[in-house]
């Protein structure tokens, strides 16, 4: 299989992000290596991840079998989906109008409920505290778990959800995006 540098810097740099956190010490390894294993039931060897990070000497190629593990800790089935899906150069423009519906939070009260989805399958149900202030009570496919909590002012349909001081649990306040290819499918306010 041929393999791609631009395609491998784009999926190292998505696991970071999936892992919440860049892969710089013998320790973010370790923890990317943890999390690969809670999350997917597989993983790839430590020493391996180290080297396709550059970490320790590298060997001059890369087995399939590593990248179709490391493509399914991000949400793709394998490695061949994930340069299909997502690494398509495309010639969209690089800035538009959106002129999708939005839901500000404005419009929400505090303890309010709002659900919002995107794919593939993925849903929160959170609960408004005010102040743009989040918390998640119940999470399906998700990176985010239940008792997170974000700040975020707008959420747009059709657009990714770009939040804020992100608290997971025992990570460094952070930012994240959901639903960065495609954006939200659903957004539904609950009353309480």
């Amino acid at each position: 299989m041929e393999v791609s540098h631009i395609h491998i810097q784009k999926l190292k740099k998505i696991v970071e992000e999936s892992a919440m956190h860049p892969l710089k010490t013998t320790k973010d390894f370790e923890n990317l290596h943890w999390q690969m294993q809670k999350r997917i039931h597989d993983t790839v060897s430590i020493s391996t991840i180290k080297r396709l990070w550059g970490y320790i000497d590298s060997y001059e190629t890369i087995r399939e079998e590593t990248l179709d593990v490391l493509c399914r800790f991000i949400g793709f089935p394998d490695y061949h989906t994930f340069v299909a899906d997502y690494c398509k150069i495309d010639s969209e423009q690089t800035s538009h109008r959106i002129v999708s519906s939005t839901l500000s939070i404005n419009e929400l009260q505090i303890s309010d409920c709002l659900v919002i989805e995107w794919n593939p399958n993925r849903r929160l149900l959170l609960n408004y505290n005010g102040n743009g202030i989040f918390e998640v009570i119940d999470a399906q496919n998700s990176k985010i778990e239940v008792g997170d909590t974000f700040h975020c002012t707008r959420f747009t349909m059709n657009q990714p959800l770009y939040i804020d001081n992100l608290i997971h649990a025992e990570m460094p306040p952070s930012l994240f995006v959901i639903g960065k290819k495609g954006g939200l499918t659903k957004i539904e306010k609950i009353k309480s």
